[in-house]
């Protein structure tokens, strides 16, 4: 079992300070090997599919592959058995094996969320000492290990367990040159006439329901991995001489798909010369909006250490301009 993860270097973080790290990780099998190392730590993709190779006294090969699409093979082996996760499948229970003699990976084992069973291990030699793992969240963000021919070592990269995952740090690039195209809406429309010799007085009164959205996509599939909570500003319609413009408003806190209901209403009180007709037209302004971003997804442990990777992707929203009440008299 590689409990010294020295020979790896980069990897002695990951076991000697589990504590205080926002992974978890744990090297079973032998000494020897290049090291390894094939995640989403870097842009919070996650395991997808696993295939394993063994031979008589190891495992001989895996072949991974992660939610953005990339893929690789360590070891030397042409069939595999393979093993793909479903969206939001987790690994609920992990146990690895050495091959018994100290030198090489021999069986990996692990039961998922959705009561899903994988068990690869070595045909001729039998399985001795057991390596129940801590499996953190569930979240496998991919392997590590030492590999030649045969995988040597390896172990499986979990994100520990989580406290929140909030998708921060929130830049639109384009806002400035986004030029909203404004489609009216009537709420209202009448006409007033006056037959009498004496102003009249009129109150008119409206209201209006409107359904505004914002939603935000997230690139390797993250959403469906990660409750991901959104901490933005929300473009909104900004009136200007040439027509509309789009502005940030405060940063709040909100859920990646948002829907808000807004009610606009009011009265307006008019004069009508004696015999004119005043003609009323209440309207508001519904604008579509499609805006590349880039943010930060922070992961949130619950011993208090931080994953933090970037995140590109579209927001898209629905919004409204106020009510504009224009009267003509004739």
């Amino acid at each position: 079992m590689c409990t010294n993860l020295n020979f790896l270097g980069y990897l002695t973080h990951a076991h000697a300070h589990t504590l205080n790290m926002a992974t978890t990780l744990k090297l079973i099998g032998g000494q020897g090997g290049s090291p390894f190392e094939f995640h989403g730590m870097n842009n919070g993709a996650t395991l997808k599919k696993i295939g394993v190779a063994v031979g008589g006294s190891q495992v001989k090969a895996v072949r991974v592959e992660l939610t953005d699409g990339k893929g690789a093979t360590f070891g030397d082996a042409n069939t595999f058995n393979e093993f793909e996760f479903n969206l939001g499948e987790r690994i609920t229970k992990l146990s690895l094996w050495g091959n018994g003699a100290g030198t090489r990976l021999g069986a990996i084992k692990f039961t998922t969320s959705e009561n899903r069973e994988f068990f690869e291990k070595m045909t001729s030699w039998g399985l001795k000492t057991e390596y129940t793992i801590d499996v953190g969240s569930g979240i496998c963000l991919g392997l590590q290990g030492g590999y030649g021919s045969d995988i040597d070592c390896m172990g499986f990269l979990f994100i520990n367990t989580i406290k929140s995952s909030v998708l921060t740090d929130m830049k639109y690039p384009t806002l400035s040159l986004f030029k909203p195209q404004v489609t009216p809406e009537y709420v209202k429309s009448l006409s007033h006439h006056n037959d009498t010799s004496l102003v009249q007085e009129e109150s008119i009164t409206y209201s209006k329901t409107l359904t505004k959205t914002s939603s935000w996509s997230v690139s390797n599939k993250i959403e469906s991995t990660l409750s991901v909570s959104v901490k933005a500003g929300i473009p909104d319609l900004v009136e200007v001489t040439s027509g509309f413009s789009l502005t940030v408003g405060v940063e709040q806190s909100t859920s990646l798909q948002k829907t808000e209901t807004i009610t606009e209403s009011d009265t307006i009180n008019l004069k009508i010369p004696p015999g004119k007709t005043m003609d009323v037209e209440i309207t508001v302004g519904r604008a579509n909006i499609d805006l590349d971003y880039e943010a930060k997804v922070k992961v949130t442990c619950m011993n208090g250490s931080q994953l933090v990777f970037p995140s590109n992707g579209i927001y898209t929203g629905v919004t409204y301009t106020s009510a504009r009440v224009s009267t003509k008299e004739r």
